[in-house]
Protein backbone atom coordinates (compact mmCIF):
# COMPACT_ATOMS: atom_id res chain seq x y z
CA UNK A 1 0.00 0.00 0.00
CA UNK A 2 1.28 3.25 -0.68
CA UNK A 3 1.76 5.89 1.81
CA UNK A 4 1.19 9.36 0.90
CA UNK A 5 0.56 12.81 2.53
CA UNK A 6 -2.08 15.72 1.74
CA UNK A 7 -2.97 16.47 -1.90
CA UNK A 8 -1.70 19.36 -3.52
CA UNK A 9 -5.30 19.48 -5.64
CA UNK A 10 -7.01 22.82 -4.96
CA UNK A 11 -4.40 23.54 -1.82
CA UNK A 12 -3.55 27.02 -3.03
CA UNK A 13 -5.52 29.21 -1.86
CA UNK A 14 -7.07 27.52 1.03
CA UNK A 15 -6.79 27.16 4.21
CA UNK A 16 -4.36 24.73 6.38
CA UNK A 17 -4.62 23.38 10.08
CA UNK A 18 -1.28 22.19 11.33
CA UNK A 19 0.66 21.85 14.20
CA UNK A 20 4.06 23.21 14.48
CA UNK A 21 7.96 21.74 14.96
CA UNK A 22 6.72 22.19 19.15
CA UNK A 23 3.39 21.03 18.79
CA UNK A 24 1.45 24.18 18.68
CA UNK A 25 -1.72 23.85 16.62
CA UNK A 26 -2.09 26.76 13.98
CA UNK A 27 -3.93 27.45 10.93
CA UNK A 28 -2.59 29.43 7.61
CA UNK A 29 -3.39 30.18 4.03
CA UNK A 30 -1.77 28.10 1.67
CA UNK A 31 -0.12 31.13 -0.20
CA UNK A 32 3.33 31.30 -1.95
CA UNK A 33 4.73 31.92 1.08
CA UNK A 34 3.27 28.88 3.22
CA UNK A 35 4.60 26.20 -0.07
CA UNK A 36 7.69 27.88 -0.28
CA UNK A 37 8.11 26.54 3.68
CA UNK A 38 6.73 23.68 2.84
CA UNK A 39 9.17 22.65 0.03
CA UNK A 40 12.32 24.13 2.12
CA UNK A 41 11.55 22.76 5.55
CA UNK A 42 8.46 20.66 5.03
CA UNK A 43 8.36 19.90 8.61
CA UNK A 44 7.79 23.51 10.06
CA UNK A 45 4.52 23.10 9.42
CA UNK A 46 2.66 19.59 9.87
CA UNK A 47 -0.78 19.27 8.57
CA UNK A 48 -3.26 17.79 11.04
CA UNK A 49 -3.36 14.23 10.24
CA UNK A 50 -0.52 13.67 9.15
CA UNK A 51 1.78 14.50 12.48
CA UNK A 52 2.96 10.76 13.36
CA UNK A 53 5.11 11.78 10.66
CA UNK A 54 6.25 7.99 9.45
CA UNK A 55 6.03 9.27 6.03
CA UNK A 56 7.38 12.71 6.14
CA UNK A 57 8.15 14.81 3.23
CA UNK A 58 12.39 15.42 2.75
CA UNK A 59 13.14 18.60 2.14
CA UNK A 60 14.42 20.15 -1.28
CA UNK A 61 16.25 23.25 0.20
CA UNK A 62 20.13 22.95 -1.01
CA UNK A 63 18.29 20.18 -3.63
CA UNK A 64 16.43 22.78 -5.59
CA UNK A 65 17.84 26.50 -6.82
CA UNK A 66 15.52 29.37 -6.56
CA UNK A 67 14.22 29.01 -9.70
CA UNK A 68 13.23 25.21 -9.49
CA UNK A 69 11.32 26.02 -6.34
CA UNK A 70 9.34 28.93 -7.69
CA UNK A 71 8.47 26.49 -10.91
CA UNK A 72 7.04 23.92 -8.21
CA UNK A 73 4.47 27.11 -7.07
CA UNK A 74 3.34 27.73 -10.09
CA UNK A 75 2.28 24.23 -10.73
CA UNK A 76 0.99 23.56 -7.21
CA UNK A 77 -0.90 26.74 -7.54
CA UNK A 78 -2.30 25.78 -10.71
CA UNK A 79 -3.86 22.38 -9.56
CA UNK A 80 -7.27 23.54 -9.40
Amino acid sequence: MAHVGPTWKGLSGNGRDFFTKDKKKGHALADAAYLREAILDPSAKIVTGYERGEYAMPSYAGALNASQVESLILFIQALK
